[in-house]
């Protein structure tokens, strides 16, 4: 009899037939569970993106889930190489919509979940530094008055 039912047959009040152990639960060895890293490619020419994902695959791909956050519009050079990635729109995006929306609270919030989400072990920046990218992003232009 399966565990689940010999519960259930527990609470609706039926005895166990005579004799009869209850089933035992097994649990079985985990896999450890695989840390993650980080690596920004954050204003990095396209001509050298495909070394550093070759680069950062061949060193620590074997230990850790390797996610590339970059600004980079070019989806498809990650998902030909099975690659997990996020994007961050450029600062150049960013300025050319600037009016629409407030860059500045959005990219420090979008950063944040990107935290929460992989919580990384390790970040490793290539091209420009996230702090700095992050502090570039503009702010939400308010109509003085």
């Amino acid at each position: 009899m399966k565990l689940f039912d010999w519960i259930a047959e527990r609470r609706r009040g039926k005895p166990p037939p005579e004799g009869e152990a209850p089933p035992t639960l097994h649990i079985y060895a985990s896999q450890p569970a695989v840390t993650t890293m980080l690596v920004t490619l954050i204003g990095v020419e396209e001509a050298h993106i495909d070394g550093i994902i070759t680069a950062t695959t061949a060193k620590f791909g074997s230990r850790h889930r390797i996610v590339y956050v970059t600004d980079s519009l070019d989806f498809m050079r990650f998902r030909h190489r099975n690659a997990l990635f996020e994007y961050l729109p450029s600062i150049l995006e960013q300025t050319l919509h600037a009016a629409e929306m407030p860059w500045d609270s959005y990219m420090a919030r979008r950063w944040q979940l990107l935290l929460s989400k992989w919580k990384p072990l390790h970040i490793f920046s290539y091209g420009q530094n996230i702090d700095t990218f992050l502090a570039a992003a503009p702010r939400l232009a308010t109509g003085g008055g």
